[in-house]
């Protein structure tokens, strides 16, 4: 099944039908990995989408001021739908708004289900501090444990700072390094970090973080994605 994708809603002002029931089947695979305890990529998707009909809708007026032309496609950045300057079907706009009005709340009835999901999860995850935590927190590691593995994965970020349209954004950027098997009694968070220290040099103090569940939860679908989030949170507060 095809991933949601806004590119759907472009395609159904010349087949609501089919669009219909490919929107409501991918929605379908997305809840039912939320069912599996299994939160990403679908959250990301839904929320996007969500984000940029709700927009769409909201300057209904502005769309149809400019017809006639073409429909084309959607800009993800400004969340607005496009146009060639060629004549359009206005017919075929106003389907699109319509299936947008039909499907819209499905969507966001899903969204919520995802976030309640991710509020669960990210509330009953730990994030502690390891060792002495340095000024300087734009760069360091996060240790993420994987219970269904037995292993702990290092992961190296750094955040960093763009401009768009005038606003400033941070931007967490993470790599994985080797993970560390997961022995009771060895490799402490401390141990792990100061075995870093070692390997790393040009990081003598580097600012540490171990962000931990008890859920067993998917790790690669769910508590690596939602610890990137958290620490993400961490960082900017």
């Amino acid at each position: 099944m095809a991933a949601l994708d806004l590119g759907m809603f472009t395609n159904g002002a010349t087949d609501p039908e089919g669009t219909n029931f490919e929107v409501r089947a991918a929605l379908n695979t997305i809840t039912a990995n939320f069912r599996k305890n299994r939160l990403y990529p679908g959250l990301a998707e839904l929320v996007e989408i969500a984000t940029t009909l709700e927009a769409i809708l909201n300057n209904r007026n502005m769309y149809t001021s400019r017809l006639p032309r073409k429909l084309t496609g959607v800009d993800l950045e400004k969340k607005t739908l496009t146009f060639e300057s060629v004549p359009a079907s206005p017919e075929m706009v106003e389907q699109l708004f319509l299936l947008i009005e039909q499907l819209l709340p499905l969507i966001k009835t899903a969204t919520d289900e995802g976030i309640a999901m991710f509020d669960f999860i990210i509330q009953n995850l730990t994030a502690d501090i390891v060792g002495i935590l340095p000024v300087y927190r734009d760069e360091g590691y996060a240790l993420i444990p994987d219970q269904r593995s037995n292993l702990i994965h290092v992961l190296r970020y750094e955040m960093s700072l763009y401009t768009s349209e005038g606003d400033n954004y941070r931007a967490l950027k993470t790599y994985e390094l080797e993970p560390r098997e997961m022995v009771v009694g060895k490799d402490a968070p401390e141990d792990i970090k100061l075995a870093l220290v070692n390997e790393h040099r040009e990081m003598p103090n580097p600012a540490t973080y171990y962000l931990a569940t008890d859920l067993d939860f998917p790790f690669e679908e769910t508590i690596l994605p939602i610890a990137k989030r958290k620490l993400m949170r961490l960082l900017v507060s």
